[in-house]
């Protein structure tokens, strides 16, 4: 397979489906990269090459390929008309591989520029014929990951392989800073699952078991899922407490039946008593720039937002 030109502008965004994308035959150059104003769609490459069966599936010569990237919010439409308002004439092939939540016959239109959306299922369609047709083989080493059935008695967290948190999608608090999702980059974030078992102390001693993330500080999980593979995303680092103090996290308010009725005290907990297992995670989360060019991360497990990293 040949390429013209350096690769380091279509890794950015989409290494995995660049790479993909050239086993199924796809000639690209990278030479003169469009200039567009930053967002969440990032140009691949340009097509230098093609044959009468891609050209079948819609491609041609001198198309420029764009990427909508992993993630999990979906493209809008005005995410889409402000990247074509920028975009150069010609051809345009967008990979939409987020969902997208506007209909395809209302995508936008701009005099000399043709845009062409492949949705998911169509990316999957295009490589599905490829696998067919042999042109890539099934089952590639690098491409799929099986997840290992677990006892239900075994912790989440003690399968082998790399472990991705399930994110939970609460946006809020980018609504609330003012913040626009659809301008993020989707990435993965480093961290360690705690799993504390120790004593509640207050007017008696409750023995509990904690699940906590320890990721830019330390949250209560308290729905523990994961994704059934790892996407293929950037990394980004945010502070890891190398000993933490779990005496405040787990400390807590709560109803206790005295003479005179129940009332609320507080249940410290007992650090010294505390048992603790931790395991290497992967947190999903999306990272994008305030109006002074710092960098934003909102976690998406804890859906805690850090601001000017």
């Amino acid at each position: 397979m040949k390429t013209q030109g350096h690769r380091t502008i279509a890794s950015v965004m989409g290494p995995d489906l660049t790479s993909l994308l050239e086993k199924l035959g796809v000639v690209f150059e990278y030479s003169s990269k469009p200039v567009v104003m930053p967002s969440v769609i990032q140009w691949l490459g340009r097509i230098s090459e093609v044959n009468p069966e891609q050209m079948k599936n819609g491609l041609a010569e001198g198309m420029e390929v764009w990427t909508s990237g992993q993630g999990f919010a979906p493209i809008d439409l005005p995410s889409v008309e402000s990247w074509l308002f920028d975009a150069p004439r010609g051809s345009h092939l967008l990979l939409a591989e987020r969902k997208i939540n506007f209909d395809k016959i209302n995508a936008p239109k701009r005099e000399g520029r043709e845009l062409v959306i492949w949705t998911r299922n169509e990316i999957a369609t295009f490589v599905g014929l490829s696998i067919l047709d042999g042109t890539i083989e099934l089952l590639e080493s690098d491409v799929i990951e099986s997840i290992n059935d677990v006892e239900s008695d075994e912790f989440i967290l003690e399968k082998l392989g790399i472990k991705v948190l399930k994110p939970i999608n609460d946006f809020s608090a980018l609504e609330e800073a003012g913040l626009n999702v659809a301008l993020a980059k989707p990435v993965l974030l480093p961290a360690k699952v705690h799993r504390v078992t120790g004593m509640l102390k207050g007017p008696e001693e409750i023995k509990i078991e904690r699940i906590v993330l320890n990721c830019g500080g330390l949250h209560i999980i308290s729905n523990l899922q994961l994704l059934p593979r790892t996407p293929m995303l950037n990394r980004f680092d945010l502070e890891i407490e190398s000993e933490p103090d779990f005496s405040i996290l787990l400390s807590e308010r709560r109803l206790h039946s005295e003479g005179l009725g129940d009332l609320l005290h507080w249940w410290r907990f007992d650090n010294d008593s505390a048992v603790v297992d931790t395991y290497d995670v992967l947190v999903p989360a999306h990272k994008g720039l305030e109006v002074n060019e710092k960098s934003w991360i909102l976690d998406g497990v804890s859906s805690k937002l850090h601001r000017n990293l």
